[in-house]
């Protein structure tokens, strides 16, 4: 069997049930434990979003804001409030993309001005 990516594993589990599959059946079938079908099962169908169509951006600006620039956070309300379950790496690029923060620097671009030495010395006088 060729490897699936997760989402054709939900979906070949969904429709295998549909057709009235039992459990085992389907765990065979694809190679899965009776748990794993199980877990996806229970879990509520949550919309997936493909990595090339970003939601708008006034839902990132507003989610961004909200989540204080955290993108951990950010994917946590998506998911929660939009039931949009986006991968973290993709949520990042759309991030990038749409303004709201730039790419992390990497070590050796750190750039510091320069020091200035003063030439004058504190004299005292009396």
């Amino acid at each position: 069997m060729p490897n699936m990516t997760p989402t054709e594993i939900r979906i070949s589990v969904r429709t295998l049930q549909a057709q009235g599959r039992s459990l085992r059946e389907i765990s065979r079938l694809l190679r899965l434990s009776r748990n794993t079908v199980r877990r996806i099962l229970r879990k509520p169908d949550t919309a997936v979003a493909p990595s090339g169509v970003a939601p708008p951006t006034a839902i990132l600006e507003d989610a961004f804001a909200r989540a204080g620039g955290n993108v951990a956070r950010v994917q946590q309300l998506l998911a929660h409030e939009r039931d949009l379950e986006v991968p973290y790496s993709t949520l990042t690029r759309w991030i990038r993309e749409a303004g709201l923060r730039h790419p992390p620097r990497r070590a050796g671009e750190y750039h510091f001005a320069p020091v200035r030495r003063c030439s004058t010395t504190l004299r005292h006088t009396a």
